[in-house]
């Protein structure tokens, strides 16, 4: 099977990428029910994706998938709360077989959004084959912590103060797909929020944890076909069509059109995108699960829903015909902040990155360290400076730092055709750090200025430029840096267009 040229509906390209997937996991099983690389949850979603597309044609890969669960051992990383996700998906599954593959695994329940909201959904689709009163008293009131913990209108928080698109968009599909009102009435603001996440160019999880990855963009496509967003949800599916159509397959991150290799990992600079926990398989068969469920509950097209303001909003997006820039203004970690906003040049379909997400998974290394977040460093490669706070002003960001015990400020501000940074501090280093997309194609025409001609982008300054190969990493893979150096003040004008100031 092959993907058309030609455009036909949501759900039939969404069944089209679904069967596609599902083959290929048919084919990356082993004979033991396992895959390729070792996975965390990628047998029960691959039984649930087989057993609801066509049970008879994947009878031996649904067998198979249920005893590798079935004899894995159940370590603290066993992923109790996604795994039993996809078993109650799958239908006939008997409860006894259920809690044998399940056994007597604790919940991982970590203080995490998205985790949280897979528990208690767990728990309300055990529910439907009888519960007494406490259990649903306890459904009720995870809910409300759930509420007052991680909801602030119109987002969800991945952990307190800090935000992921990524995992925003699992807790609204989550939700979306919930039979309780409740549910559905936060999941159909949420899903406003991805919308204007989304724009018209199909990137659903630009910021936080997660950055471009598979596991958000089905999410986003999942919340925003059901909530009426078409247009939004078209963008995305076509990304994870052309994702396909050049990888041959749903990469883990839509950015990295590389196969993911045997051995990931921050020795390795072929992984962009990845942090440790990530599993391809899993990805992939998580992937093929929502698609499945777009292309068996389509909805109708309906007036274009409206998307919220945020003015107050811990995220700022900034839409122009000329580019759309997004960053997060808090976090804890320097994968939670957006020092540098992530930009994506044009609009649609042909909309390229600029500058891309930066930052990633520190709990364990990664290819994403101190050296790597776009923010001005000593001029011998020792301290980097780190985020104090970022707050908006209407069109602009201040974002204040330190560097080796020394204060400094960034200010960044948007306007229709330009985007202008300002570096400052009280001591000679290296200023900006910006991170250019590898596909960005940038020259040096004189010492202050660059240009990018497939862009149409001049790079304008009030001191000399340097441009440093392309051997930094971002989420989307390898990056040229621009810096100021071994200057104290510099203010950089991104132009789009003529501009003869």
């Amino acid at each position: 099977m092959s993907l058309p040229v030609t455009r036909t509906s949501i759900a039939e390209r969404s069944n089209r990428l679904a069967r596609l997937v599902a083959d290929q996991l048919a084919k990356r099983q082993n004979l033991d029910g396992t895959f390729t690389q070792h996975s965390f949850y990628a047998p029960a979603f691959a039984a649930a994706l087989w057993a609801q597309l066509d049970p008879a044609l994947y009878a031996q890969q649904i067998e198979a998938a249920l005893c590798a669960l079935e004899a894995e051992q159940q370590t603290p990383r066993y992923h109790r709360e996604f795994i039993e996700y996809g078993l109650r998906q799958i239908p006939g599954l008997s409860d006894k077989r259920l809690n044998a593959i399940l056994r007597t695994a604790p919940t991982q329940s970590p203080d995490v959004a998205n985790w949280q909201v897979l528990g208690m959904i767990n728990r309300h689709l055990s529910l439907k084959k009888g519960g007494g009163k406490n259990r649903k008293l306890i459904n009720w009131l995870h809910w409300a912590f759930i509420r007052l913990r991680y909801w602030r209108t119109p987002l969800f928080w991945d952990r307190p103060t800090c935000f992921s698109g990524q995992y925003h968009a699992f807790c609204a599909a989550l939700l979306t797909d919930s039979p309780e009102a409740a549910h559905r009435i936060i999941a159909d603001k949420a899903t406003a929020l991805i919308a204007k996440l989304s724009g018209n160019h199909g990137y659903a999880n630009l910021l936080g944890r997660g950055a471009g990855q598979s596991f958000g963009a089905v999410c986003a496509l999942y919340a925003l076909s059901k909530h009426g967003f078409h247009t939004q949800a078209d963008a995305v599916l076509f990304r994870l069509e052309n994702a396909f159509l050049t990888t041959g397959t749903l990469p883990l991150n839509l950015f990295s059109t590389a196969d993911l290799p045997d051995d990931p990992g921050p020795a390795n600079p072929k992984t962009p995108g990845w942090y440790s926990y990530n599993r391809h398989d899993d990805y992939l068969a998580f992937a093929g699960y929502w698609l499945l469920k777009i292309a068996t509950n389509p909805t109708t097209p309906r007036p274009q829903p409206t998307t919220p303001k945020l003015k107050a909003a811990p995220i700022a997006i900034f839409s122009t015909p000329a580019y759309q820039a997004q960053m997060c203004l808090g976090g804890k970690h320097s994968f939670d902040l957006t020092p540098c906003p992530v930009v994506l040049s044009g609009s649609g379909n042909i909309a390229t990155l600029l500058f891309a997400p930066t930052g990633g998974e520190e709990d364990a290394p990664s290819l994403y360290g101190p050296a790597s977040i776009p923010l001005p460093a000593t001029s011998d490669g020792k301290d980097f400076a780190q985020i104090r706070k970022a707050t908006r002003c209407q069109n602009t960001v201040h974002v204040d730092f330190t560097l080796a015990g020394i204060s400094g400020n960034r200010t960044i501000t948007f306007e229709d055709t330009q985007i202008t940074i300002t570096d400052q501090i009280a001591t000679k280093c290296d200023l900006l750090r910006l991170l250019v997309h590898h596909e960005a194609y940038l020259t040096q025409t004189t010492k202050q200025q660059l240009h990018a001609p497939d862009l149409g982008i001049t790079f304008k300054a009030d001191q000399d430029l340097a441009i440093e190969g392309a051997n930094h990493f971002t989420t989307a893979g390898l990056a040229r840096r621009v810096i100021a150096p071994h200057t104290d003040h510099v203010t950089l004008r991104i132009c789009w267009g003529t501009d003869d100031d």
